[in-house]
């Protein structure tokens, strides 16, 4: 390589490097290291962090030293959540920039704060299948599996949420528990917090006498936060409720139902904790259902999870009182 040539690499290489730099977040660590990518959220004493080295790092926040953010970030203080620039200082301090108010905090004194979520058109696709199964030998045969899967795709202002489950308890040549369902929900945002759902579900089940529950129902609901710790949403739907039993008979009711979504992620993203369900009652005030579930995922890598879970069915009011609780467990994928 000629000399001039060299020359120029080895001024513009560092300026480059720089420049690289400045367009990322980063974080020095009390013994020294420096690290560079994208900071997500601090929350239970865990700073978590995307590096296009190392992946989604999980970092104790004690062992920080200070920060810089490239864009603001929410930050919590007891009540109150505002956007700030963060800065790097001197050790164990952070300068906090509020438009021109600028203020050296202590990083002790950062309790929890987040990067919002950047808003776009691209698609999006999450989504986990949990799978447990349980065989058991003794006096009996005893043989419990349950499936589940969900999805959630969203593009600018349309989500779509969808998934199914499948459960299934035998015991010698006696079929407990058999049964699966199905549900699709549309949600449109027409503002920030705002959003109309259309959302249909389906069971059927070959055991109880209440062999098949359907709903269709459509209403308004709110987004209270959807952000790097997690979400939460109420909606409320109007629409009708359908009910088959074993003997091939219907009925059908109009009403209405409150549907919830909630997640939270606790331990830099390595616990989840989650619940998703709705409570409906008919217009003629006989029929009364909830259909619960709540549960704790554990990140065993970035693929995988360990989960637990307690659901709820309860149709009260028809022919056949339905009253379901199920326990499961068992491993998971996600992406």
């Amino acid at each position: 390589m000629p000399y001039f040539l060299r020359r120029f690499v080895g001024l513009m290489l560092p300026l480059l490097l720089a420049a690289g730099a400045a367009h990322a977040d980063t974080v020095w660590m009390k013994n020294g290291d420096r690290l560079s990518g994208t900071v997500r959220s601090l929350s239970d004493g865990k700073l978590v962090m995307d590096s296009s080295y190392g992946g989604t790092l999980s970092l104790d926040w004690k062992a920080v030293s200070t920060l810089s953010s490239e864009k603001p970030i929410e930050v919590r203080s007891g009540k109150t959540v505002f956007k700030a620039q963060l800065d790097a200082a001197d050790r164990g301090f952070i300068v906090v920039r509020r438009g021109e108010d600028e203020q050296r905090v202590g990083v002790s004194q950062f309790e929890e704060f987040m990067k919002p979520k950047p808003k776009t058109d691209a698609l999006s696709w999450t989504g986990n299948i949990d799978v447990g199964v349980s065989l058991k030998k003794a006096s009996t045969h005893t043989q419990d599996s349950h499936f589940a899967y969900n999805n959630k795709i969203n593009v600018g202002k349309w989500r779509n949420d969808f998934g199914g489950t499948y459960t299934r308890e035998k015991e010698d040549d006696t079929m407990n528990t058999e049964n699966y369902s199905l549900r699709y929900a549309l949600d449109y945002q027409f503002q920030q917090q705002l959003f109309w759902q259309g959302r249909a579900s389906y069971k059927r089940d070959w055991v109880e006498d209440l062999s098949e529950q359907a709903l269709i129902g459509t209403g308004p609901g709110y987004q209270f936060w959807d952000n790097e710790l997690g979400s939460f949403s109420l909606a409320l739907l109007g629409g009708a409720f359908s009910y088959g039993y074993s003997d091939g008979s219907a009925d059908s009711h109009l009403g209405a139902s409150l549907r919830w979504d909630y997640q939270r992620f606790l331990q830099g993203r390595k616990l989840v904790l989650f619940s998703r369900g709705d409570v409906g009652h008919s217009l003629d005030g006989n029929i009364f259902t909830m259909d619960a579930e709540v549960g704790l995922r554990y990140q065993l890598t970035s693929w995988s999870s360990l989960n637990i879970s307690y659901g709820h069915d309860l149709v009260s009011g028809t022919r056949d009182t339905l009253n379901e609780r199920n326990f499961t467990t068992g491993l998971g994928l996600k992406w």
